[in-house]
């Protein structure tokens, strides 16, 4: 046999072997990614008395009467992913977010808060005590942010994940709803106020 085509031929079952093993590989690796998302979601559904979307990487149930998502998803400006947990509370009004920005030279994060009603940061000032937020997430740590938004009539806590297993256990997912119910309490009162 022509060495040449001996050659081409011995290259071709490389490749063959190659691509199989290839494909092999991203079936299993997707499979187990599927299997520990659901794994670390489907505590977060029993919290919420709901159910667990893999291909959404989400939950959606009610908590406290009210209706609750958590997911995984995209942050903004597509720069890692981030985990985001909402309950419904169409309480109407003006938009708002607060965010916390973690330092590494400095134990004390910064805080903004955007609104088009300057009067809203201070009738929310007690939400954004530093002890609350300590409840929700590591202030010195990570950034993360919380936001009403009344078109979508939710409030919303969304903080960075560098793997899936920065996926809140139930007892931290609790907490965040917790903290969540009671912003979306006191959110609805202060819109009142200014409305």
């Amino acid at each position: 046999m022509n060495p040449y085509i001996a050659t081409g031929l011995a290259m071709c079952g490389v490749l063959f072997v190659a691509i199989v093993g290839t494909a092999y590989l991203a079936v299993f690796f997707n499979k187990r990614a599927k299997a520990d998302m659901q794994a670390a979601l489907e505590p977060l559904a029993a919290v919420i008395d709901g159910t667990v979307d893999i291909d959404e990487a989400s939950v959606a149930g009610r908590y406290a009467g009210t209706i609750a998502q958590a997911r995984v998803t995209g942050a903004e400006g597509g720069a890692g992913r981030v985990f985001q947990t909402e309950l419904v509370d169409a309480a109407g009004g003006t938009g708002w977010r607060y965010r916390s920005i973690a330092h590494r030279d400095n134990p004390v994060p910064t805080a903004e808060f955007d609104a088009e009603d300057p009067h809203l940061r201070i009738a929310l000032d007690d939400q954004f005590d530093m002890d609350k937020l300590q409840t929700i997430a590591t202030p010195s740590r990570h950034w993360f942010w919380i936001e009403y938004n009344p078109e979508a009539g939710i409030v919303r806590l969304t903080s960075p994940m560098q793997t899936r297993r920065d996926i809140p256990d139930a007892a931290a997912f609790r907490r965040q709803l917790d903290y969540l119910a009671g912003l979306g309490a006191r959110n609805r009162e202060v819109q009142q106020e200014f409305s």
